[in-house]
């Protein structure tokens, strides 16, 4: 259907340029004193000029009003681009248990003004395995990434990463004083903060609180029942150890 439109409106212009080629009418503008008189072909050819060049400039004109906001566009999509690259190096590095150059390629992101609050809890958490405890605390400390961030999930990573760090060195009192700011939100129970507290409580021999964490876990289907019967086994061990 385009094509044959297309072709009658090329039929149709062929018609009309050829009528027009073989007219010997004129066009007479009158503007006092002045007057201009204009073979019909010469004032078609003039008006077809001036029509295309005002569109043009009309055209030149919209693309310069668009420049700022194109150019921004452009911008953008460079720095995501560039995030999306520094976030799968970190990533795979930290995963991969590059952690020297997890952090490195998290700081760099840092540095270069990247607001997810996944570079600096990655940073921490690379440190932490290479046992570089001082520079894991200033990932943390420096960066306030519940201020940073309109992503609330970045809150609770920093709160996990600084418990489990505890719960590494052999401190579940820090720990359990770190989840507790969770529990003073009105939220449903996280799982993995429950699952740090039921580690927190076993380092601490805290049993009843155990029983009491295992039981919610296993209402709402979140620890596997192997390991549920673990727990279970280590507290039975450790009671029949007290005597």
């Amino acid at each position: 259907m385009k094509f044959l439109l297309s072709i009658l409106i090329l039929f149709a212009a062929a018609v009309a340029l050829g009528t027009l080629l073989q007219n010997t009418a004129y066009v007479l503008l009158v503007y006092p004193p002045y007057r201009i008189e204009l073979s019909l072909k010469l004032f078609v050819a003039l008006f077809l000029l001036i029509f295309v060049f005002g569109y043009w400039l009309m055209h030149l004109f919209s693309m310069a009003t668009k420049l700022p906001a194109m150019v921004q566009k452009l911008r953008l999509d460079r720095a995501q681009n560039r995030a999306r690259k520094l976030m799968d190096v970190t990533l795979s590095a930290f995963f991969e248990g590059r952690y020297a150059e997890a952090e490195k390629a998290a700081a760099k992101a840092m540095d270069m003004g990247e607001r997810s609050g996944l570079y600096p809890i990655i940073a921490a958490r690379s440190a932490h395995e290479m046992a570089a405890f001082d520079r894991r605390d200033a990932y943390l400390a420096t960066n306030d990434i519940e201020s940073q961030n309109d992503f609330k999930g970045d809150s609770t990573l920093r709160l996990l990463a600084t418990a489990r760090f505890k719960l590494d060195q052999h401190d579940p009192e820090g720990a359990l004083g770190t989840l507790q700011s969770w529990r003073e939100r009105p939220a449903k129970p996280h799982h993995g903060v429950l699952m740090l507290e039921l580690e927190a409580h076993q380092q601490t021999g805290n049993w009843g609180e155990v029983m009491n964490i295992l039981k919610q876990l296993e209402k709402r289907n979140l620890i596997e029942p192997a390991q549920a019967e673990k727990v279970r086994e280590r507290m039975r061990e450790a009671m029949a150890r007290a005597g």
